[in-house]
């Protein structure tokens, strides 16, 4: 499994603005082949925003971004995001 982590800034007092990217954004996450879940967290006061898809493959999380990055992006721009998003893919261990 690997996890695709995304955070980004939006500034503080954001919170319906980072709802409005997570509305548009979460439910075209968990419709890609391979998504097993995606959460959108926040820290409001810090102004910190991000979501976090545990997928079944690597394959899985690199297709999804084709589809996912351009929903991302036109959402985050259009609630005023500040500086480069951050987009992590981690590999997932599970001990045995």
């Amino acid at each position: 499994m690997y996890i695709r982590l995304v955070e980004f800034s939006l500034g503080t007092g954001k919170r319906q603005a980072a709802e409005a990217v997570a509305d548009k954004l979460i439910p075209a996450v968990r419709m890609q082949s391979g998504c097993e879940r995606a959460e959108f967290y926040m820290d409001d006061e810090a102004g910190e925003y991000g979501f976090i898809v545990l997928f079944a493959s690597k394959k899985a999380a690199d297709d999804a971004y084709s589809v996912i990055y351009p929903i991302f992006s036109a959402a985050s721009a259009a609630a005023g995001v500040i500086g480069k998003p951050s987009i992590r893919t981690l590999e997932v261990y599970q001990p045995k």
